[in-house]
């Protein structure tokens, strides 16, 4: 059985990747922030459910300890807005966002993806995938029109890490894309956004399972085509 590894996995697009992850017979390795509240996570029985605060290089280091390789897939899905750290949406824009406020974003949302995946690389091997879950906001086309400075530099340095890891790892054999998910109905995306956690996550790791290594590199939405950077 394969196994993947999947952070953020408590709610949202993360629970419902545990889940299918689950359904098809993978061995599911769950990291979040708090384990002992993850009560749909603990519902689905993965292999084990680890603590995992990806703004803390300790926690990642930790986690990453206790797990032994290889990793068929590992999946950078943790996450969070400037809503989620206290700032209004009406103070999210370039000409008001808190500096301070958006290098945590972008420590969370965006570096979190090289840290968690340089401290499992050795559970990595030819074959593996690693999947980074970032946003059409991180894209220079698609971000210029959204006014929300943390959560579009976070996702855009989420991508700049995203080619950097393929190009360090495509030696190797190890493949990395980056995902925009959808607008998704999760805490996040609202109740009116167009995609369920299902379709998105089922879109997800359909592409997985036919992406050539020839591709580590690139930027793709959930169904499989390309987005723009």
């Amino acid at each position: 059985m394969p196994t993947t590894v999947i952070t953020g996995a408590n709610r949202g697009i993360g629970l419902e990747l545990a889940a299918q992850c689950l359904k098809r017979g993978d061995t599911v390795i769950a990291g979040c922030r708090s384990p002992g509240d993850a009560h749909e996570l603990m519902g689905l029985a993965p292999e084990r459910i680890l603590e995992l605060d990806v703004g803390d290089e300790a926690s990642i280091a930790s986690f990453a300890r206790s797990i032994e390789g290889p990793i068929d897939l590992l999946i950078n899905n943790a996450g969070t807005s400037a809503s989620n750290l206290g700032l209004s949406r009406d103070r999210a824009g370039v000409m008001d966002a808190p500096i301070d406020v958006t290098l945590d974003l972008i420590r969370i949302n965006g570096l979190s993806a090289a840290s968690v995946t340089r401290n499992l690389v050795d559970c990595l091997e030819a074959g593996s995938q690693v999947a980074n879950i970032t946003s059409q906001i991180g894209s220079m086309v698609v971000g210029a029109n959204f006014n929300d400075l943390p959560y579009a530099t976070s996702k855009a340095v989420m991508n700049m890490v995203t080619v950097q890891l393929a190009s360090q790892l495509k030696d190797a054999g190890i493949s990395v894309v980056a995902f925009h998910p959808g607008w998704v109905r999760t805490d996040m995306g609202g109740s009116g956004a167009d995609l369920s956690v299902e379709e998105s996550a089922q879109g997800i790791l359909a592409t997985m399972q036919t992406f050539e290594h020839a591709d580590s590199g690139s930027f793709l939405r959930w169904d499989g085509s390309v987005h723009p950077w």
